[in-house]
């Protein structure tokens, strides 16, 4: 065995302590931002059918700046589904490209990259409604209920 690891990876204990104990649920959503972005997220979400974060969906709220395996997450929790706001894609450890707002399957498990919830909440308010619109268009097509 070498004394080092080749490929490094975050462990997922600190994202599965913020998680509650459901499991089975299909979908997780990541986000960061403040608390008060919580509450828009909670309108997107609502709107797709998930009013019940906790037992429909898990809701990880993980700083933007922080590395993050989310492929051992997945695979920890068993989701099919991973709605991803605002984050690097290396940053969490994965390693394609994909065009905002396209739903996209890789290795069994659908993922939806969206901006961050600030910029989609800011673009809307300021009567941008791209950003939103194409986010529900990518939502109807993979995520809602």
């Amino acid at each position: 065995m070498l004394p080092f690891n080749l490929i490094g990876q975050p462990e997922v204990g600190p994202a599965l302590e913020k998680l509650g104990p459901a499991r089975g649920l299909e979908l997780l959503v990541v986000y960061h931002g403040e608390l008060s972005r919580r509450a828009f997220l909670s309108r997107i979400l609502a709107a797709a059918g998930y009013d019940a974060p906790g037992e429909q969906l898990h809701l990880l709220e993980w700083p933007a700046d922080q590395d993050l395996d989310l492929t051992g997450l997945v695979r920890a929790l068993g989701v099919t589904k991973v709605m991803l706001f605002g984050y690097e894609l290396a940053g969490l450890g994965l390693h394609f490209e994909v065009a905002n707002y396209f739903p996209l399957e890789v290795g069994g498990v659908t993922y939806l990259i969206a901006d961050s919830l600030e910029y989609i909440e800011e673009a809307k308010a300021g009567g941008d409604n791209r950003a939103a619109g194409a986010l529900w268009n990518g939502m109807k097509e993979r995520f809602a209920r």
